[in-house]
């Protein structure tokens, strides 16, 4: 029987290395400016601000404008990090699987799954990464104003937002496997709807953008229809405990459903590419 998983590897290192070229710089941008705002803001000056005396002042120097300046360009900068990655995950697919390099890369003794399961790995791994750097140049912003503090002060917070939980017959362990849920079938979408709308440049010819975005609001339609699956409920009817578990119940249901839909996508563009594609 054959091992896919060298083949797989091999996919894996190359597309990231070739999407490193821009998307590590970037990365690295993010950082950089996370750790310049956090070593700008003046804790003083914070406290200042939310005790309201900046406002009520004016009182304003050159140093808070570098703050001010910095901190804009950390959000536009993280949030054009977001975009970039999956751009840069979509234009991967197309340039290995619908342009010139598809010729190479696709008369490689790599099956049609491999080449797939590759990408969709490689587009997990740097939606993983900017997830990482977005967070820690996050907190690089609040270098200055005292992490330990901040970490102790949650600390003895601690048990009073498990008591609030408890009201809701939730736990932290339940909240935190949610998010990983959530956040990996989001994940899986993102990269799958990727991979189909790109599967229907195979048939299309002429005009693809145009098609492809009417192609992604068709799917989106349909998947706000499907959603609807998902059972809703009315906390102001219900005991705190019963409005947790059915919040629980409601997110689960989403995630489950959005992971079906990615398996579903997945499963058309292999079908797109190994029937459709023509090399000639």
């Amino acid at each position: 029987m054959r091992n896919p998983f060298p083949k797989i590897g091999k996919v894996i290192k190359y597309d990231l290395k070739h999407s490193s070229k821009k998307l590590l710089p970037l990365y690295g941008v993010l950082l950089a400016l996370g750790l310049l705002t956090g070593l700008c803001i003046s804790p003083t000056r914070t406290q200042q601000f939310f005790d309201g005396e900046i406002v009520s002042e004016h009182v304003l120097n050159s140093r808070d404008f570098i703050t001010v300046s910095l901190a804009v360009a950390y959000y536009v900068v993280a949030c054009v990090a977001s975009i970039m990655t999956i751009i840069a995950i979509a234009r991967r697919f197309k340039q290995s699987m619908l342009e010139d390099e598809a010729y190479l890369n696709l008369s490689l003794p790599v099956t049609m799954g491999e080449h797939l399961w590759g990408k969709f790995i490689t587009g997990f791994i740097w939606m993983f990464v900017c997830c990482i750097v977005t967070s820690v140049s996050a907190l690089f912003c609040f270098i200055r104003l005292g992490w330990v503090d901040m970490f102790r002060e949650l600390g003895e917070a601690l048990p009073e937002m498990i008591m609030e939980l408890q009201r809701y017959n939730l736990t932290i362990g339940k909240i935190i496997w949610m998010c990983i849920l959530m956040s990996f079938a989001f994940t899986c979408f993102i990269i799958t709807l990727i991979f189909i709308v790109n599967s229907f440049g195979l048939v299309i010819k002429n005009r693809q953008g145009f098609w492809k975005f009417l192609i992604i609001v068709g799917l989106l339609y349909i998947n706000g229809w499907i959603f609807r699956l998902v059972p809703g409920y009315d906390s102001a009817i219900m005991t705190t405990a019963a409005a947790g578990n059915a919040a629980i119940k409601s997110l689960t249901i989403f995630s489950l459903l959005l992971i079906i839909i990615s398996a579903v996508y997945f499963a058309v563009t292999q079908y797109m590419f190994t029937k459709k594609l023509n090399l000639d």
